[in-house]
């Protein structure tokens, strides 16, 4: 597939705003390195994670995107609601991927504290990079 047809959209969640802003930059830094056209790429900002599968399964049933990628990060607290919310984002961008026509890229990080989302920040530009190969993909077995 022509990388100026591409069209992504990226669904970033708002909570934990410092780490999705920079994993979102890191995934655009990567796009402009390689020469990608930022206008290709559409942002939908969510409140949290939890938010972000019903947004893909809305994105992608649109035949608008030839990719959704999911951005954000979930800490675990002192709760039993990191892992509550852990568990359903995960099932539901599985699901959504599974039923799809076109990739959704898992791009949220499940981290135990702050420094281990911020030393993971750079996957971001592993998420630009899979996003693109699995868009090559499917142009391949379609």
């Amino acid at each position: 597939m022509n990388k100026d047809q591409i069209k992504i959209a990226v669904v970033v969640s708002n909570f934990n705003v410092d780490i999705s802003s920079k994993l979102l930059e890191c995934f655009t830094d990567r796009a402009k390195e390689v020469e990608f056209d930022l206008k290709s790429i559409q942002i939908f900002n969510v409140p949290g994670a939890f938010e972000i599968p019903s947004t893909v399964k809305k994105l992608a049933v649109t035949n608008k995107y030839d990719a959704v990628v999911c951005l954000g990060s979930v800490i675990r607290g002192e709760t039993i609601h990191f892992d509550l919310i852990v568990q359903q984002v995960a099932q539901g961008i599985r699901e959504i991927s599974v039923e799809s026509d076109i990739p959704v890229i898992f791009g949220v990080l499940t981290v135990e504290n702050e420094q281990q989302a911020y030393d993971r920040l750079h996957k971001g530009a592993e998420f630009f990079d899979s996003t693109i190969k699995m868009i090559d993909l499917f142009s391949q077995i379609a």
